[in-house]
């Protein structure tokens, strides 16, 4: 069985693996605590119509809370890692294109002619 190996970074999906890391780590610094807030947010807001206004703490009540953090964290996570793996995509086959089309570009060179 022959094997082919491949080099790191070769790959036609390299841009898209590195911004969908770029876009995981703008989620950790900018996303992770608006996440968190508007998730508990609507927990809160979803516990309360289910169990009642002042909500108390059941573990189903704590359960709703706790399931719309999660919510939150992996709805608006997946969709930083998405557009950074989109927006990476994008800009690894312009710059693809562009490299080819400046290699298919010929440039006409003059001969000297010998007499």
């Amino acid at each position: 069985m022959a094997t082919k190996r491949i080099a790191i970074g070769s790959g036609p999906n390299s841009g898209t693996f590195a911004g969908g890391v770029f876009g995981l780590i703008v989620f950790l610094v900018v996303g992770l605590l608006p996440s968190l807030l508007y998730g508990g947010y609507a927990g809160v807001i979803l516990g309360s119509a289910i169990f009642g206004s002042p909500i108390h703490a059941s573990v189903f009540a704590q359960a709703t809370v706790v399931l719309g953090v999660l919510s939150g964290v992996l709805s608006i996570g997946a969709i930083f890692v998405l557009a950074g793996a989109i927006a990476a995509t994008g800009v690894s086959s312009l710059v693809r294109a562009t490299r080819g089309a400046a290699e298919k570009i010929e440039v006409p060179v003059e001969e000297k002619v010998r007499e």
